[in-house]
């Protein structure tokens, strides 16, 4: 299995994409008791899986992810459209993809060392 540059490209950038989600989300639990305030999400599955479909893991280090509001969260009394719950388990799922994605990377890493001293 060969190992490109625009895989670590890919890779680096997904890690990326988890770090920012993860902000937002802890953003959105910190404010879960703020009247008015509007969920958070991060949008780049989408953005990411058309640009694979087009043109590989070429370039993706030029996507940007987009921090926007979440327009069909419903609100509650308060105006507040932030579910405790829900984004608990937003923060569990993230965690788990980062957590693969950097073992995808260092195992990827690990096989180009191999590599290099010829084992």
């Amino acid at each position: 299995m060969a190992v490109t540059p625009s895989q670590f490209d890919l890779l680096a950038k997904l890690v990326d994409v988890s770090a920012l989600r993860h902000k937002v989300l802890a953003q959105n639990v910190a404010n879960v008791n703020t009247p008015g305030y509007q969920r958070l999400n991060v949008t780049f599955d989408e953005v990411l899986a058309q640009h694979m479909n087009r043109h590989g893991d070429q370039d993706v280090e030029r996507l940007q992810p987009e921090v926007a509001e979440d327009r069909l969260a419903p609100a509650r009394l308060d105006g507040n459209t932030v579910d405790i719950d829900n984004e608990m388990m937003r923060i569990n799922k993230n965690t788990l993809l980062n957590n693969t994605y950097l073992q995808i990377l260092s195992t990827k890493t690990a096989m180009m060392r191999r590599a290099i001293d010829g084992r």
